[in-house]
């Protein structure tokens, strides 16, 4: 069996590397062990999502009094949101496939371990073992969730990140250790289903990522749904038992829950592969080492997502993924990670791309600040979403925009705009003079753009010395 490429991992960076390259005229392959999409489609962005629209709709039925709409709110059913999830992600795995086989891509169930560079043994499902040759091979294994010592996830009491959207038991109390993306969606997920929700973090502060003022807006929303944050704890260990888990904090106190959830970040699927053995170099994390043509150090190897570690997002994968199999076929494209929209589904949402504050001033950048609150937009306060603000950052001699955050309702929507304007070097004069619809989410955009020049129409501003 040989091909001009192929790909061990059928999730966002595989598949469509796969694609691309069938509509390339490339004969490809595609190599998992597991469900066509990966992490993201079955256990990650799209069964967090439904579940984040079902989150959203609790919040809102609470709400209704305050539209007009008086109606009796009953138990939430998380077994039928369950099954809802599993519909949409099963469309979607469908919709994949049927794309797979319009391009002529063969899928080969089974587990991939390179036997050389243009070389792959394919052992399947039932157990026999193939071998398959390319001019090309592209990585795209993707990681699993972290691990955290003395926390043994059984997969019923004790969880992790990818286990936790196929329970279909609401648990009464829920604690989540890690305070970052993912345990904070969860943090909003399951309070709005109802769960009385502890988040225990190490660090001083949730989304330790993201800016103070962002940590402190989330943390005060879900704080007043009823979410409990324990930062600067240490977990010590955890036991499960018939009626429920007993959580150990370091100093000696101890959390009793239903069920606990550990949510500490990513692991690199970069072991068993063979990888040393066809002399691919990994760092000292485990992460595949690429150029920015996403090639390793052995030529016609490529690796992209997750297990290459830039930024462990399905976007950035789907986009290293086009890069790989592009170069794989004797173009030259290169990845360039300088404008990278990402967003986080809490309570408000968040959403950010580019630089942050604290980045430019260590960097010592002279820049200008433009902010606009949610609460002075007429969009957001006939939804009744006025919790947030964007701040627009751009450099105060190109003018340039050079990054931008999001705090609020639809924010992972309105910040595409934003990268846009980044990619094409636009300044926030350029956004100031694009008509935007109203009543719109967008329109924050605009005025968080003028107010870069002190003009923004509906924020009451400091008027001039002339004016005074």
């Amino acid at each position: 069996m040989t091909y001009d490429v192929a790909i061990l991992g059928a999730g966002p960076g595989g598949y469509v590397a796969a694609i691309r390259g069938g509509q390339l005229g490339a004969k490809v392959c595609l190599i998992d062990e597991g469900e066509l999409g990966g992490t993201c489609l079955n256990r990650g962005c799209i069964p967090s999502k439904a579940f984040y629209e079902s989150a959203g709709r609790m919040e809102s039925l609470r709400r209704g009094a305050e539209f007009g709409i008086r109606a009796e709110l009953g138990a939430f059913d998380l077994a039928a949101c369950v099954g809802r999830k599993d519909k949409v992600v099963g469309d979607l795995v469908g919709g994949i496939q049927k794309l797979l086989k319009g391009h002529g891509v063969d899928v080969l169930r089974g587990r991939g371990t390179l036997m050389a560079p243009d070389s792959i043994q394919v052992t399947g499902l039932d157990g026999g073992k193939t071998v398959v040759t390319a001019r090309a091979v592209i990585i795209a294994t993707g990681s699993r969730p972290a691990d955290l010592t003395g926390l043994p996830v059984d997969g019923r009491r004790i969880v992790n990140s990818d286990q936790i959207w196929g329970l279909t038991d609401l648990p009464e109390r829920m604690v989540i250790v890690g305070g970052g993306v993912i345990g904070c969606e969860m943090a909003h997920i399951y309070s709005a289903f109802g769960a009385k929700v502890t988040v225990l973090e190490l660090l001083d502060r949730i989304l330790a990522t993201e800016e103070r003022e962002v940590s402190r807006t989330v943390q005060k929303t879900l704080e007043a749904r009823g979410v409990e944050f324990r930062t600067g704890v240490r977990v010590q260990g955890a036991e499960a038992g018939a009626s429920g888990v007993t959580i150990a904090l370091q100093g000696g106190e101890v959390l009793r829950c239903d069920r606990a959830v550990v949510a500490v970040g990513r692991a690199y699927n970069s072991k068993g592969l063979g990888l040393e053995k066809a002399g691919i170099e990994l760092d000292g994390k485990g992460r595949v080492v690429v150029n920015d043509e996403m090639e390793t150090a052995v030529p016609g190897v490529y690796a992209v997502g997750d297990v290459v570690g830039q930024l462990m997002l399905a976007h950035v994968a789907t986009s290293e993924a086009l890069v790989a199999m592009h170069n794989a076929l004797g173009k030259k494209y290169w990845m360039d990670y300088s404008v990278v929209p990402y967003a986080v589904f809490t309570a408000p949402e968040v959403a950010s791309v580019g630089a942050k504050e604290a980045e430019l001033k260590q960097k010592k950048i002279d820049y200008k600040v433009g902010r606009f609150s949610f609460a002075a937009s007429g969009k957001a306060l006939c939804m009744g979403e006025p919790e947030g603000f964007i701040k627009i950052l751009s450099d105060s001699d190109t003018g340039r925009i050079l990054g931008a955050t999001v705090v609020g309702a639809h924010s992972s929507d309105i910040i595409g705009e934003v990268a846009l304007a980044m990619r094409m070097e636009a300044s926030p004069g350029d956004i100031v003079t694009t008509i935007h619809v109203h009543p719109t989410m967008s329109e924050v955009i605009l005025e968080a753009s003028e107010d870069t020049m002190g003009l923004s129409i509906h924020k009451m501003g400091r008027r001039s010395a002339k004016e005074e």
